[in-house]
């Protein structure tokens, strides 16, 4: 996957998982798990389009998947979620 793929799919992902969020279909809870799936399915679908599955690419594949999951996590609020539970954890001050 080249730097324009990665954007592409990006995008696409972002904005499903915005809108999949908006509508209550994930929580905080399964947030993970969707943003994961999700960036996973749209490099698959890239791909297959493309028609570039060779041996050769799989790194590039790999790559893509994360930078793509990374994407979508940070607008999807992971480090927001992530910040609340370890405030959550703080012992109590007197």
């Amino acid at each position: 996957m080249d730097g324009e793929a990665i954007l592409t799919v990006t995008t696409a992902v972002v904005a499903l998982t915005q809108l999949l969020k908006w509508m209550g279909v994930a929580g905080e809870k399964w947030g993970a798990v969707m943003v994961l799936a999700l960036s996973f399915l749209g490099v698959v679908l890239w791909g297959y389009s493309s028609g570039s599955y060779v041996r050769t690419e799989l790194f590039g594949f790999f790559a893509g998947w994360i930078t793509v999951a990374t994407s979508a996590a940070g607008v999807y609020g992971f480090t927001r979620a992530a910040s609340d539970i370890t405030a959550a954890r703080k012992a109590p001050t007197q």
